[in-house]
């Protein structure tokens, strides 16, 4: 009898410690690159690529099409156990490869398809930027980084020759958005700026590379408007611009949504 109690005793107990596990089903995807090994990105080339949840993946694209403004498609998205209703992804553009906060100039979000432009910030040429992918789910799309509406930069800007016309665009807003340029002088004179732009624009001379020294408000600044036209007369309203002289030219737009405007802009001395 003693023996049957005993397997009796046996039997409830080992019953009782048998517990269940529970599988965790979610679906944390894939992440691509390394802060130090970023997957690379072909300007105007598709290229598939997947973040995880929760995870991050890491890109760098080299500006091979001249400086100015670029924008990145993020197209077929598609997520999977997402925890954030409000985007699916967002994604950071650095301009160096530390991805130190310092470096950071944008961070925007996708919920589904988008195209990202950057605050419409002015890249300089044949120069990397980097960029960081946060998945709030499993995330899958194709990613194509392709050269904006604006060109030139505060580093590269486009030259001018003086009184020869040269085809230019701007994209952005009155307050993003920006094309950079260059003029040297030939002898002193007063120089006249031409521009058939049929969107309100506004322009600043400017001193120095840095674009930071205003030549003179008071006798060089532009009046917004279309067709944009001034007379740049140096410091004073006669005195004229100094001799063999490299001047810097930003050209913005006015408008309080975005879009891109193309014109003729012209340099010439009054001779």
């Amino acid at each position: 009898m003693k023996i049957f109690y005993y397997f009796v005793f046996v039997l409830f107990f080992g019953a009782c410690s048998v517990t269940s596990e529970e599988t965790d089903e979610t679906n944390y995807g894939t992440t691509e690159g390394t802060a130090s090994s970023p997957v690379e990105l072909t300007v105007g080339t598709a290229k598939p690529g997947s973040v995880g949840r929760s995870g991050y993946s890491y890109y760098k694209f080299t500006t091979t099409s001249g400086a100015g403004s670029y924008k990145l498609a993020i197209s077929s998205l598609s997520i999977a156990d997402s925890w954030y209703s409000a985007a699916s992804m967002y994604t950071s553009i650095y301009s160096n490869s530390g991805y130190t906060s310092s470096s950071r100039f944008d961070t925007e979000s996708c919920l589904a398809d988008c195209t990202l432009y950057f605050d419409y910030d002015s890249l300089d040429n044949n120069t990397s930027y980097y960029l960081q992918m946060y998945g709030y789910g499993a995330v899958t799309y194709s990613l194509t980084v392709s050269k904006g509406g604006s060109e030139g930069s505060k580093n590269n800007p486009v030259e001018l020759t003086l009184s020869t016309a040269h085809s230019g665009t701007v994209e952005g807003t009155s307050y993003y958005g920006k094309s950079y340029y260059k003029f040297t002088t030939s002898a002193v004179d007063n120089y006249t700026l031409t521009m058939t732009n049929s969107d309100s624009m506004d322009c600043d001379l400017y001193s120095d590379s840095g674009f930071s020294t205003y030549v003179s408000w008071s006798y060089n600044n532009c009046t917004a408007g279309t067709n944009l036209s001034e007379t740049f007369t140096g410091t004073s309203s006669s005195v004229g611009l100094s001799a063999n002289t490299v001047y810097y030219l930003r050209v913005e737009g006015e408008s309080s949504t975005a879009k891109t405007t193309t014109y003729n802009i012209t340099v010439a001395p009054e001779g």
